[in-house]
């Protein structure tokens, strides 16, 4: 690229890697997040998601974990987008105990989960039959002053 007078930036390298997440070709993602690396465009926590997001999606988790334990040695620090997608990943995968553990590995980090983060958590424990710990993840919830967005989730629902 650089031959043709082209010096792609980090956006310009995440913008390509996001379209082909999107297009289901992940190994032209791999590719060119490679390339930026030789070419030392180093990615940055987005480019990083959107990797992640683009393995979670095909249901590629084993990968999709490995890029995520290369973003800290790289000084790269996950975001609640990161976390929301390496969770997702982990529930749908019916890994529940470490999805629990990735929220408190996030907020031991510093980085406060969203209501995006709890929802869709507790969803996948719901749906897993697993309501003790949905429980445990909306009362921790309520405690960090989530509880608006829940209240207004459960407008419109009757007791059975």
């Amino acid at each position: 690229m650089k031959e043709v007078g082209f010096d792609p930036s980090v956006l310009h390298f995440t913008t390509l890697i996001d379209g082909l997440s999107r297009a289901g070709n992940l190994d032209a993602c791999k590719y060119f997040f490679d390339e930026m690396i030789k070419h030392e465009c180093f990615p940055d926590v987005v480019c990083y998601t959107v990797m992640i997001s683009g393995y979670i999606v095909a249901g590629e988790l084993e990968k999709a974990q490995g890029v995520f334990d290369e973003m800290i040695p790289n000084g790269q620090l996950p975001n609640v987008f990161t976390y929301n997608a390496m969770i997702r990943g982990l529930c749908m995968a019916g890994k529940f105990e470490e999805a629990c553990s990735m929220l408190k590995d996030m907020e031991s980090r510093g980085c406060n989960p969203n209501f995006t983060v709890y929802s869709t958590l507790v969803s996948y424990l719901r749906n897993a039959g697993k309501l003790a710990e949905a429980h445990e993840v909306i009362t921790h919830m309520v405690e960090k002053g989530q509880y608006t967005h829940l209240l207004s989730k459960f407008k419109g629902y009757r007791r059975c």
